[in-house]
């Protein structure tokens, strides 16, 4: 299960994102309704997998396409562990 709320500026993600929990939430219609400077909170992730991962990078693509300046907090270890070995690390705007 995946929950995802909006406070403001600031998307909290909780839960697994995965292949079944991403297929919910496209397209995600949230980026719509943020500023310019926007925050994704990722600390309370319990499991990502690479489809999960694919999906944060797509959010961060479209993002970029809406001028919206998207940045990764409280990323958990096995995530930025799965973005490592996936060579996508660097593209992840993170704190």
């Amino acid at each position: 299960m995946l929950e995802i709320k909006q406070q403001g500026a600031t998307v909290e993600f909780s839960g697994e994102l995965n292949c079944n929990t991403v297929v919910k939430h496209w397209p995600f219609k949230l980026l719509d309704t943020l500023p310019k400077q926007a925050e994704f909170n990722l600390g309370q992730l319990r499991h990502v997998d690479t489809a999960g991962l694919a999906w944060l990078l797509q959010q961060l693509a479209q993002a970029n396409k809406k001028g919206i300046v998207l940045r990764f907090t409280q990323m958990p270890t096995q995530l930025r562990n799965l973005a490592a070995v996936s060579d996508v690390l660097p593209l992840l705007p993170t704190d």
